[in-house]
């Protein structure tokens, strides 16, 4: 097979597992079924990804290469300012979480702990340097308050967005995912904004 059909077969391949793990639970899929969606043989899908863990392994690194593609076209855009774009990042991460379900991913951390830390550290790692970045960038502008400390603010990003994929949290609450992450963005973007009169 052609180096740019077998490419294009194993994307395929791992866009029905991304689907398939994210919507119903890792657990909850085989390999048979994930084979039957996309009309090929078990041995076939084995050639391209020698087992679940591996191929759920695989999904995790293609889904965030991609979340990483959508983020670097909101920040070297260069359109807007760094607050609009902190806000135009969050709606991405709500609009990923919203695909999703919460209890899919509550699923992999169950049943496969080290898939599970690889989404957190990895996930932490992007969101970590994005957040910052825009952060700094608006310090820059003059666009937040000078007695805004980045890191505090990085942290309390984070920590929310791990508190609202906890199904546990979300249950309490009566709101959806995105309604909360929605009012996470506005909590944020109005307590750290500097007002118009004193921005130089």
């Amino acid at each position: 097979m052609a180096n740019n059909q077998e490419d294009s077969v194993k994307k395929k391949v791992l866009l029905a597992a991304r689907r398939l793990f994210f919507g119903f639970g890792y657990s909850k899929v085989t390999m048979d079924e994930l084979a039957s969606e996309l009309n090929m043989s078990k041995r076939t899908l084995y050639q391209f990804y020698e087992s679940k863990k591996i191929l759920l392994e695989a999904v995790i690194y293609d889904f965030f290469q991609e979340f990483q593609e959508e983020i670097n076209k909101i920040t070297y855009s260069k359109k807007e300012d760094a607050l609009v774009s902190l806000k135009q990042i969050i709606s991405l991460i709500q609009a990923h979480i919203t695909k999703s379900s919460i209890h899919a991913f509550e699923d992999i951390k169950r049943n496969n702990p080290k898939a599970w830390e690889t989404i957190i550290n990895l996930r932490e790692k992007m969101f970590n340097n994005e957040i910052r970045k825009l952060l700094i960038q608006a310090k820059e502008e003059k666009t937040v308050r000078d007695d805004i400390d980045i890191e505090i603010i990085v942290i309390l990003i984070l920590n929310t967005i791990q508190a609202v994929i906890n199904p546990e949290t979300i249950s309490r609450f009566p709101y959806t995912t995105e309604e909360v992450i929605d009012m996470l963005s506005k909590f944020v973007i109005s307590g750290i904004k500097k007002p118009k009169n004193n921005i130089l």
